[in-house]
């Protein structure tokens, strides 16, 4: 074969190579895990050969760089896919009966788990008792949509050793009802007294968990992702069976996993290293996470001034402040790249105090810190992340999650008028200069890119409200949306030299969708679906009906 010679040739669509469009239809040309070649379709017979496999597409499916989902929680988004999905249950009869069904389905499960139930579907929080009713016997572990939260019977209680005497844990809340009594519902922190027993699993496991939410990520065109594995307090990084599978051949998707940013940092350091002699390319060690905050609907998302619907709460951080500014420091002089979950304004601006710090006392341009969600944040603070090189990671689904109309959505409520105005500030980000990397949070979300994109464009709810979108100032172009899952993904990872864009030398990571999403009505992007994902040079995803 000629060095010429494309192994994989596709041809025809629309390109975008992650910065922009072409002005005619395109083609790429594969050599081994590289591109070779990229540009005009009518160009593309200079790279075939005779054993060349040829990928003709239609004129208006899109070729990208592969989709990068820069915020997942891997182990659970896999658990999502094995275990009882909750997140249609409407009532909490309704998911009482759905986790018994799939109880009576899987009799040999040590521990029956269900997830994704929402707590604003339901009047008022769910109790142990229900569970009782239809499991009596055996450990029920309901992890709500947004993480953040779960719901469990006496069982598990009891095996967890909570009682109605047990404190509350730093930074979270077992709830109780005024007698006492511990209700089964548990915020924050305190989910880890039962979840840690629950998620103890061994290697097989993990690759079984792993290769279950990489089949939905490959479908969904997804080639590459960060795993947000430090979980409030647990550590589901399980370092040893990625390995295992990078060792074997096994890693389908490009994983790009955090440790806790409270760990030895010296060992983290050893680890980074290990993966990039060993990971081959599919398994890296560049991040470190830790959560500043909660969520505002829990009330524990950390704003600067009280919540507006409850005078005298204004959440609190589910961290020392000190220790976590003290610990970003040390990661920084090692050159290790930090994100904090921060979703209230008054943990996002205390995220980049911390992080500024560490950057005024020594630049590190290999260190790509990162503010995770965002959800709403101070006028002031807006232009720091474009002044401080700090990465905005922002997850567009997350607009409009579990609420089909604007009518469910509490958020003007939480926060009143003038902070409202700047929830997901996406648009005010990106133009003071703001490198934005978009992911989604699965499984909080299904973790679709093209639903996540839609919501950037439009910020409306399932039912179209509000009419115009909600803040509809801040809303994206598809072309910047675009960028965000590829180029800029790309970027926050550190490969912006190999990845995120359709380049000859480039990883041959690349992405086709069914549709042309710089040009559909905007109603139509969320309907996309990805028809071939090749990863290195591999196709991993082929849905031939549709090319």
């Amino acid at each position: 074969m000629s060095e010429h010679t494309a192994d994989i040739l596709i041809k025809g669509g629309v390109l975008f190579d992650g910065e922009r469009k072409a002005a005619d239809a395109g083609f790429v040309a594969v050599q081994a895990d590289r591109i070779l070649a990229a540009g005009d379709a009518k160009d593309a017979g200079a790279y075939e050969g005779p054993a060349t496999k040829v990928i003709e597409l239609a004129e208006d499916q899109l070729i990208l760089p592969g989709i990068h989902d820069n915020h997942v929680h891997l182990i659970q988004a896999g658990m999502l896919e094995k275990f009882a999905d909750l997140t249609r249950c409407g009532t909490e009869e309704e998911a009482a009966d759905l986790i018994a069904e799939y109880a009576k389905e899987n009799p040999g499960a040590p521990w029956v788990v269900g997830f994704g139930w929402s707590k604003y579907a339901f009047p008022h929080l769910p109790s142990r008792e229900s569970l009782d009713a239809v499991i009596p016997d055996r450990p029920v572990l309901m992890m709500d949509d947004e993480l953040h939260s779960a719901w469990v019977n006496t069982k598990a209680l009891e095996l967890a050793g909570i009682t109605d005497d047990t404190p509350d844990p730093p930074y979270g809340q077992i709830q109780r009802r005024e007698n006492g009594e511990a209700t089964g519902f548990l915020a924050e922190t305190a989910l880890i007294l039962v979840a840690r027993l629950t998620f103890d699993f061994g290697n097989e496991q993990v690759k079984e968990l792993v290769n279950l939410y990489t089949d939905k990520a490959l479908s969904l065109g997804i080639t590459s992702v960060t795993d947000m594995a430090p979980y409030l307090g647990i550590n589901l990084a399980y370092e040893d069976a990625y390995f295992e599978m990078a060792a074997a051949g096994e890693l389908r998707i490009r994983v790009n996993a955090a440790r806790d940013l409270f760990e030895d940092l010296d060992e983290v350091v050893r680890l980074r290293q290990r993966a990039e002699e060993e990971g081959g390319g599919m398994y890296r060690i560049p991040f470190l996470k830790q959560f500043v905050d909660g969520i505002p609907g829990n009330y524990t998302g950390m704003l600067i001034e009280d919540y507006s619907d409850k005078p005298g709460e204004k959440g609190g951080p589910l961290l020392d402040i000190e220790q976590m500014n003290e610990a970003i420091l040390q990661a920084h002089d090692r050159g290790l790249s930090v994100r904090l979950h921060a979703c209230g304004d008054g943990a996002v601006k205390a995220a980049l105090d911390g992080y500024e710090a560490a950057i005024r006392r020594e630049k590190k341009p290999e260190c790509r810190h990162q503010v995770e969600h965002i959800e709403v944040i101070r006028e002031e603070d807006i232009p720091r992340f474009g002044q401080l090189g700090v990465i905005a990671s922002v997850q567009p689904e997350h607009i409009v999650s579990g609420m089909p109309s604007f009518s469910d959505n509490n958020y003007p409520e939480l926060l009143g008028p003038e902070r409202e105005r700047f929830t997901w500030p996406f648009r005010s980000l990106w133009d003071t200069g703001a490198r934005l990397a978009g992911g989604s949070d699965c499984p909080v979300v299904f973790g679709d890119p093209y639903v996540g994109m839609y919501s950037g464009v439009a910020r409306v709810h399932d039912d179209g409200t509000p009419e115009g979108g909600w803040n509809p100032q801040e809303k994206l172009t598809i072309e910047e949306l675009l960028q965000m899952y590829t180029k800029e993904a790309a970027y926050s990872e550190g490969r912006e030299d190999e990845l995120g864009l359709i380049r000859p030398g480039y990883l041959a990571d690349i992405t086709v969708v069914d549709r042309d999403l710089l040009t559909v009505p905007q109603e139509a992007i969320r309907d996309a679906k990805a028809v071939l994902t090749m990863v290195g040079g591999r196709i991993l995803w082929y849905n031939k009906k549709k090319i």
